[in-house]
């Protein structure tokens, strides 16, 4: 099994095998969410924000790393499309010169932005001389890295890193976000809203019972998410019990014999497996699984909830959606 990457943050996983991620939504519920975006509406919104902004400032990252940042950065670049999403969404997408590749493609702008990943599809690293280039104020990132990190610090580029391993701390990211980038008053608003739109998820799913679910990553080898995981955090958002609770690690494979005996009453394909509901049913031994013989399976958008960035409420209430049929609107 090749090694997982969470390159998405919006978080592409990967493997040294075919890409896999995790995304969520039936396919007319993302119809239905896509048109009540979040993240879209301040794109192009000049860069303002009031004087309580203050810099330099200083602040510690999720590396650990103290980063100080002498001015409101101008010319910002984000290595990974959660990243991306972000700062678009904080109205500072014109501020935005670079991005880490094709999978930065929310909002529609960004697609347009100069790309500095490094060889491959994935680009897992970036291309120093190309981010040196931009004349960057500020890189935001992601976990990994350290010896590139380091590189661009000493060239003197300030390297950011946010690692929101859940809900509340994607929100708390937002907030760090904002500050560093001197518009924290819009990224509290943001980040309000987003808590908002979670909180009244949990009320919807709280009368409802609990379902067991299986999230798959990929295929084949089966894998699916552990419980340290940003996905699974939304599923248990959403009123489902994962069977992969006991996992021990954050991608790990799972048997098919296993899922027959844990009986999963719903079963989740992350459209980068790159199949359909209907595919899965024809799998060897996969009909044995309660889910699949009930057909309830069903194709969730990887975007939605493998990118740590305003649109995971989304996909947070399109797995309720898919847990709770009519329990939201």
């Amino acid at each position: 099994m090749g090694v997982f990457i969470r390159r998405s943050t919006g978080r592409r996983l990967r493997a040294a095998k075919p890409a896999v991620a995790a995304g969520l939504a039936l396919a007319a519920i993302v119809a239905a969410a896509c048109g009540g975006s979040v993240a879209s509406r301040t794109a192009s919104t000049p860069s303002t924000e009031s004087p309580r902004a203050a810099f330099p400032l200083t602040a510690i990252d999720d590396d650990g790393v103290r980063v100080t940042i002498a001015a409101r950065p101008r010319r910002i670049v984000t290595f990974a499309p959660s990243n991306t999403e972000i700062v678009f969404a904080l109205g500072l997408g014109n501020d935005v010169v670079g991005v880490s590749g094709k999978f930065d493609d929310y909002p529609p702008g960004a697609r347009s932005v100069a790309r500095i990943g490094g060889a491959g599809e994935f680009g897992a690293d970036p291309n120093v001389e190309k981010v040196v280039a931009l004349r960057p104020d500020l890189m935001l990132t992601i976990s990994g890295g350290d010896q590139w990190k380091q590189r661009l610090r000493d060239l003197g580029v300030a390297v950011f890193t946010v690692d929101a391993t859940g809900f509340a701390d994607l929100l708390g990211d937002i907030r760090t976000i904002g500050r560093i980038t001197g518009v924290p008053e819009r990224a509290a608003a943001l980040a309000e809203g987003m808590e908002a739109r979670e909180a009244s998820v949990q009320r919807a799913v709280a009368g409802q019972p609990r379902v067991s679910c299986f999230f798959e990553a990929y295929y084949p080898p089966l894998t699916t998410v552990g419980p340290d995981t940003f996905i699974f955090d939304l599923l248990r958002r959403a009123g489902c019990d994962p069977v992969s609770a006991t996992a021990k690690d954050d991608y790990p494979e799972w048997s098919v014999d296993d899922l027959v005996v844990e009986g999963p009453s719903v079963y989740l394909v992350a459209s980068e497996s790159g199949v359909s509901p209907q595919a899965v049913a024809k799998r060897p031994g996969f009909r044995a699984i309660a889910a699949v013989r009930q057909g309830h399976v069903y194709l969730v958008d990887s975007d939605l909830v493998s990118r740590p960035g305003p649109r995971v409420v989304l996909g947070l209430e399109a797995l309720a959606r898919a847990m709770h049929p009519g329990t939201l609107p």
